[in-house]
């Protein structure tokens, strides 16, 4: 859709006016009338509320403006003040300013243009940062930023026009939003978050999400285990990175059928190779497969996992040779040690509380199915169980039920239908395990205690998975192309960041406040364009009562040159 403005053309001495609309087709502009309005010069008050009854019907902001303003300007007389006293426009201000100011500081447009192609249109970089920010600030459907972004003071800040941002100029900025770009977009951005707000990346937090669609066209989306419970849906597989402070890295997507093992080497590949960053991996059991250990051994890798195996399997305890009770004691009811065998760092931690609790669930289990395991005697003494093949049957589903057939050991009369158990040795050898988890680390300067605490922060990139698919929405996927999924989940990805970043900003101040308050504050920040006609047009605008967190965060987000601008009616399009 093209720009929409007032003309006019001469006749007899007369000028007569009609919207217009521009449209440019390769290097050829063109001009096509759209409404006709007549002389403006000679129009009565029932006229004037005619034309912008049609004009209203157009839905275009700030075209009423333009006609009210060039009625006064030819002399019309408007009735009083407080008879046409109105508020044209209510924009969302606060939360889209301090985000564009975010993506100023870290050269988020610029960062981006340097990998698009070249030519003319619209640039990608703010076309990306609108879509990023509105994930953020109004989440919804590809269609609803067209809707939202007219509604935003966005368009005086980025230069970009309502009418710029269509359903197809959006889909074509996904289609360059690809990994042959994005990675490098992704390092460059990373390199000046950390310059602009001066730290290093000391870890690395990876875990693994995944996404469905509604459809079944997509090509890369394949069915797999689904960590949103949709078995029932295909679904691609991503990898998320975030380092000590939650700032997301990087990502990476897969099908859907992707396991978790296999998805470490690419990951740190990525990680090494690309991003250049030698600081300890942080992974969970699923990737922590011994395969992916020997591998970033290898490479000579730094890294802290949660060991799959049990601590019986790796037999660590019989060559630590220390009791228990002569173990550090790092927190209230838990207990840890350690043992060095090259490279690796093993720290065996033991957790009262869950030791006792996985206990007492299993316990109850077994003693549920001794129960119906008595009632099943009685009923075979009562004559009322007619067959071995059926007693056997019942034995089974009650042992299954319960999960405990390992725990109970089951003695079958050879003469007859009945049965005897009794608990096995299993039970208290399981019971004896419990509450024990391995971490493998190769930071050797680290105590037990350091390892557990270090290894415990990695719920900062589960978090992140937890606000990109329930607040930035990232699920269920309706796009399908290989392309349009690639790049909605970068979108998401930068989202993130850029929230992601706001935290951290918030953090190095002194103000108590959580990332959600201070969104929610942001977001209750309005500006308003209120048109007065009277003796002459006026057009006021007026951004709405602050409070005082409203003030603090302005300062902390440097955003104040900004708002006295958009009163001014500076920075205009």
């Amino acid at each position: 859709m093209g720009i929409m403005h007032l003309d006019k053309h001469i006749s007899k001495g007369h000028d007569y006016y009609y919207v217009a609309q521009t449209l440019r087709t390769g290097k050829r502009v063109s001009k096509k009338r759209i409404l006709y309005l007549g002389r403006l010069d000679n129009i009565d008050e029932i006229r004037r509320l005619e034309l912008e009854r049609k004009i209203r019907e157009m839905d275009l902001p700030g075209l009423i403006s333009l006609f009210r303003s060039k009625l006064y300007s030819l002399g019309y007389r408007f009735p009083s003040l407080y008879s046409s006293f109105t508020v044209e426009e209510v924009h969302d201000l606060g939360l889209p300013l301090a985000f564009h100011k975010i993506c100023e500081d870290i050269q988020f447009v610029d960062t981006i243009n340097n990998y698009s192609p070249k030519g003319g249109g619209l640039s990608l970089g703010k076309l990306v940062e609108i879509m990023a920010i509105h994930r953020i600030c109004d989440p919804g459907s590809l269609r609803s930023l067209t809707k939202w972004y007219p509604t935003t003071a966005l368009p005086l800040y980025t230069g970009v026009h309502p009418e710029d941002i269509t359903y197809d100029v959006i889909l074509n900025t996904l289609d360059y939003l690809q990994p042959e770009f994005t990675t490098q977009i992704q390092v460059d951005l990373y390199r000046n978050i950390r310059k602009v707000y001066g730290y290093e990346c000391e870890r690395l937090d990876i875990d693994l999400s995944s996404t469905y669609f509604e459809g079944l066209k997509c090509i890369i989306a394949k069915f797999g285990y689904s960590r949103d419970k949709r078995r029932d849906r295909p679904q691609v597989v991503i990898g998320f990175v975030v380092d000590q402070e939650g700032i997301l890295v990087t990502h990476k997507t897969w099908p859907g059928n992707r396991t978790d093992a296999k998805s470490l080497k690419p990951l740190n590949l990525l990680l090494s190779d690309t991003f250049g960053l030698d600081c300890p991996r942080v992974v969970d059991r699923g990737m922590a497969t011994y395969e992916n250990l020997k591998y970033l051994d290898r490479r000579k890798e730094r890294y802290l996992v949660a060991l799959r195996a049990k601590v019986k399997s790796t037999g660590l305890l019989d060559e630590i040779k220390i009791p228990r009770s002569k173990w550090d004691e790092i927190y209230e009811g838990e207990f840890a040690t350690s043992i060095v065998k090259g490279r690796r760092n093993y720290v065996i931690n033991w957790n009262s509380s869950v030791a006792k609790k996985k206990r007492k669930q299993r316990n109850a289990k077994v003693r549920k199915a001794e129960i119906e395991l008595k009632a099943l005697q009685d009923r075979i003494s009562d004559g009322n169980i007619k067959s071995k093949e059926e007693r056997d049957e019942e034995i089974g589903y009650i042992l299954k039920k319960y999960n405990v057939k390992t725990f109970l050991k089951i003695y079958r009369n050879n003469e007859g239908n009945g049965f005897t158990f009794d608990r096995s040795e299993k039970l208290s050898i399981k019971n004896k395990q419990e509450g024990y988890q391995v971490f493998v680390t190769t930071e050797k300067n680290l105590s037990p205690k350091d390892v557990v605490a270090s290894y415990r922060q990695r719920d900062e990139v589960e978090k992140a998975i937890q606000v990109i698919k329930n607040v930035i929405e990232i699920r269920p996927m309706y796009v399908w192309t290989k392309e349009h999924v690639l790049g909605k989940i970068f979108i998401c990805a930068q989202s993130y960041q850029l929230r992601s970043v706001m935290g951290y900003i918030l953090r190095q101040t002194d103000m108590n406040m959580s990332l959600n308050e201070a969104i929610w504050h942001l977001d209750r920040l309005k500006a308003v364009s209120i048109i007065a006609t009277g003796d002459e047009v006026q057009v006021f605008r007026k951004i709405t009562t602050m409070d005082k967190d409203q003030i603090a965060l302005i300062d902390i987000f440097d955003i104040k040159d900004r708002l006295s601008k958009y009163e001014m009616g500076d920075g205009g399009i």
